[in-house]
């Protein structure tokens, strides 16, 4: 596969802080500019949410509960969620059986 040199401009501190980003992700700019190159020819579309409301709070929510778990939170253990999924399921069954 031949390979071609793409230049772009950019604000030199938005591309340290999305390096940085990236870096922590174990990705680089090139590796992810890539990787938005094959998505767009994949979907025949640009993969970018526009909108003005701010429902994608994945990230944010993950930031919460690291802040969370290193002030002390311990929360529940997968075991205890998991007993208590099996208990709602088998009382979804049981008002089901006829």
């Amino acid at each position: 596969m031949a390979s071609t040199t793409i230049s772009l401009r950019t604000d030199t501190e938005l591309k340290a802080q999305a390096e940085e980003i990236l870096n922590q992700l174990g990705m680089t700019l090139n590796g992810t500019f890539n990787m938005l190159l094959n998505q767009i020819v994949r979907e025949k579309s640009v993969p970018l949410s526009l909108s003005l409301s701010s429902q994608n709070t994945l990230y944010a929510d993950l930031l919460t509960a690291e802040a969370e778990r290193n002030n002390g939170y311990v929360g529940r253990s997968s075991d205890d969620i998991l007993k208590e999924l099996d208990l709602i399921v088998a009382a979804a069954e049981a008002s089901y059986e006829v």
